[in-house]
């Protein structure tokens, strides 16, 4: 089974009134709240309960998912479809005639993630995640606030906002990078979500 899920993230500002019911929108191509709900759906099964996915972590992969598979492609690793379809199948925990579209393509980013992590040097990961980020800052990434409030380009991650009843004028609450949204394994695999110092984002 292909190797660890790596949940990235994407910069967050809020979608305006005429992109009502977008989860988010890059560029000229809108995400639905439906599509989230269902990516969601549809990969639970393949990662468990236990692994705390988030239906953020789920939009994150819906944006890169272009971009992902893009860069592994241009590496000559890259992932179909029909190759997201199959890993699934294999899984035996969901059957692909069941999946949404937006499940496979959540998945399809999944795998393609960890190609681009797989046997690189952290400099060249490094480059390709780089390069990822000119990319979504050239076409604009705009997210409903539902779903985070910040980014942070070192480890692409989405930050979540302290309630404003937890903030004290002595102590502002703030979160460390990289805790808001956890990696996760995918099914049967050993291998552990590289650490972000060991394959910085930028």
């Amino acid at each position: 089974m292909a190797g660890a899920s790596a949940v990235l993230a994407v910069t967050l500002s809020g979608c305006g009134s005429s992109q009502a019911g977008a989860a988010a929108v890059v560029g000229d191509r809108r995400i639905s709240v439906a599509q989230v709900q269902e990516g969601y759906r549809d990969v639970l099964p393949l990662v468990g309960q236990d692994a705390g996915v988030t239906q953020a972590q789920i939009l994150n992969l819906l944006i890169l998912q272009p971009y992902l598979s893009q860069a592994a492609a241009d590496l000559g690793r890259g992932v179909s479809e029909q190759d997201a379809r199959l890993d699934i199948s294999s899984s035996g925990a969901v059957q692909p005639a069941d999946l949404s579209e937006a499940g496979v393509e959540v998945w399809r980013a999944n795998l393609a993630n960890t190609a681009l992590q797989t046997d690189r040097a952290a400099a060249e990961i490094t480059d390709t995640y780089s390069g990822i980020e000119e990319k979504l800052k050239a076409q604009g990434v705009h997210i409903n606030p539902r779903y985070g409030n910040g980014i942070d380009y070192s480890t692409f991650t989405i930050t979540q906002a302290s309630p404003e009843w937890l903030k004290t004028a002595e102590a502002p609450a703030t979160e460390a990078p990289g805790t808001e949204a956890p990696g996760t394994e995918a099914p049967g695999t050993e291998a552990p979500v590289p650490a972000p110092e060991e394959t910085p984002a930028p």
